[in-house]
């Protein structure tokens, strides 16, 4: 159990509050669970629920249907889920309870990282890197498919000490690199088109967040402009990113650059996203988003140009905030030379 945490989320509780997704789970307990509840009230010691399959060493705990005798009356605010079963149980048998949906109250805490979170993240990203590194020696010596490729991503990341991978790895070449968030496929990867690699890795359960785009022996004369104008605007983006910029202002940073240069319709999606015990948390960096980004966050940058039927561009790094400044884990070079595979 962290207690520092609990004692955290305690000190932001007016009424009890039934923890119940994994991620929460785990940030709050130190250790994963197949399923599983946890009861943080304001001032009581927590209490772990479960199916009576899983048991947690130094914890109060007890089986889930016996809540009835942990909270009587008042509110509990439930984050997520419930089970109809589970629902129907408490309206018959912890009737002076009302219960209230909850979201998003431990994922603020979770938004400023300590120095253990960011120390996973760091080795979540390294693994990212020394992988990326090796498709591109594997690119050189022979032809891969999308699919081929992938998969093959997955497994060198458990090769270098991953845990899992953050999300399914994306390779998109060709025209399927025109779409954000394409599922690989059995096309050939072909000389002269861009190849969108976009993976990561977990470390710890901390996630990392990657993307290159690369090509083989040459580049169109149209995808290097594109891609020379999103490496500006991710630039941009990175130096124009200070303490207290809302996620909205970020955005537009890279909108206004690529507006100039007549890119900005086909810039289909955000700036970026914050990353943690999740791939995609919050605050994003997204039109419209007002939270201020702070000292402690883990967010991506990247920038994309995606030209039906032609081929898409889009560069992503995490960075965190450090002194107000942004930082990298690991900088990978961005620039396009570097991204050429002869």
């Amino acid at each position: 159990m962290n207690y520092s945490r609990v004692k955290q989320l305690q000190a932001n509780l007016d009424q009890p509050l039934l923890v119940s997704k994994k991620e929460n789970l785990l940030y709050l307990t130190g250790r994963s669970f197949v399923d599983g509840y946890l009861l943080v009230s304001p001032k009581k010691a927590p209490v772990y629920f479960g199916n009576g399959l899983e048991s947690f060493a130094g914890m109060k705990s007890d089986y889930i249907y016996n809540i009835a005798k942990h909270i009587k009356t008042g509110t509990l605010n439930v984050e997520d889920k419930l089970t109809l079963k589970e629902l129907n149980y408490f309206k018959k048998n912890v009737k002076a309870v009302s219960i209230k949906p909850a979201s998003g109250i431990v994922e603020q805490l979770r938004a400023i990282k300590s120095a253990d979170e960011l120390a996973s993240l760091a080795e979540a990203y390294r693994i990212t890197a020394l992988v990326f590194a090796n498709v591109k020696r594997m690119l050189a010596k022979k032809q891969w498919t999308e699919q081929g490729l992938a998969q093959y991503i997955r497994i060198w990341g458990l090769e270098y000490g991953a845990d899992d991978v953050s999300f399914e790895p994306i390779v998109a070449a060709g025209a399927n690199a025109a779409i954000p968030h394409h599922m690989p496929t059995g096309r050939i990867i072909k000389t002269g088109e861009s190849v969108v690699l976009d993976f990561g890795f977990k470390f710890k359960g901390y996630c990392s967040d990657f993307t290159r785009t690369v090509f083989l022996k040459r580049v169109p004369a149209k995808l290097r402009e594109v891609y020379n104008q999103t490496e500006s605007a991710y630039q941009k983006a990175f130096d124009g990113i200070r303490a207290g910029i809302t996620g909205d202002a970020a955005d537009a940073i890279a909108r206004i650059s690529l507006k100039s240069a007549k890119l900005d319709k086909y810039f289909i999606h955000s700036l970026g996203h914050s990353t943690g015990l999740e791939v995609h948390e919050k605050p994003n960096l997204t039109p419209g988003e007002k939270t201020p980004l702070q000292n402690g966050m883990v967010f991506s940058i990247e920038p994309g140009v995606y030209i039906p039927k032609l081929g898409g561009v889009r560069i992503e790094d995490l960075v965190y905030l450090e002194k107000g400044q942004p930082h990298y884990f690991v900088d990978v070079p961005r620039a396009l030379k570097a991204n050429i595979i002869m």
